[in-house]
């Protein structure tokens, strides 16, 4: 007996060697398949926050410049150059929002234009009723008020694939609530 279990000791070594390294093999396959997954997950995570950030960007410029155009569009000074940066950053939308969003904010720029030449025409003489440049301020005021129902859906962070729609938060959900996300 003592013959034959030294006859296959070395095989039954070698055997035993083997499936160790293949176990330690398949776990260390599993642990490298978690990190690389982890790192899908970040990158997308990261490639949601991005276009968060640009999306933001534009919906934040295109409140600014109707608060310009109602805070200092009345003043003598005010030129309509300082429309000009506000209005490139809204062409942008057509490449980080739908085309639902990107008509809407087509719309508003039309509205803004509308509203500067009604302000052109109110200080020409016998230019424009005030009443048309108050009315057409009045549309701006509309569509700052509507802008945060309009973007709901367009404003969302939702920080994990895994996580399901319902979880994600809008970002002024999220200042409502006290948290920044920035």
């Amino acid at each position: 007996m003592y013959e034959i279990l030294k006859d296959f000791a070395g095989p039954g070594a070698t055997v035993a060697a083997a499936v160790t390294a293949a176990i330690i093999t398949w776990l260390f396959g599993l642990r490298q398949s978690k990190i690389a997954q982890q790192q899908a997950d970040t990158a997308l995570d990261q490639l949601r926050y991005n276009l968060f950030e640009k999306r933001y960007a534009i919906y934040d410029s295109a409140k600014e410049l109707i608060k310009l155009l109602i805070g200092e569009g009345m003043k003598q000074d005010f030129t309509a150059f300082k429309v000009i940066p506000h209005y490139v950053i809204l062409e942008e939308a057509r490449f980080f929002f739908s085309d639902d969003i990107y008509g809407w904010l087509r719309t508003l720029r039309d509205e803004c234009q509308k509203f500067l030449e009604a302000r052109a025409d109110s200080f020409v003489e016998g230019g424009t009723e005030p009443k048309e440049f108050w009315g057409q301020a009045g549309r701006l005021v509309s569509l700052l008020n509507e802008m945060p129902s309009r973007f709901q859906t367009e404003l969302v962070v939702r920080h994990n694939h895994r996580i399901p729609y319902r979880h994600a938060i809008s970002y002024d959900a999220a200042c409502a609530r006290g948290s920044a996300l920035r």
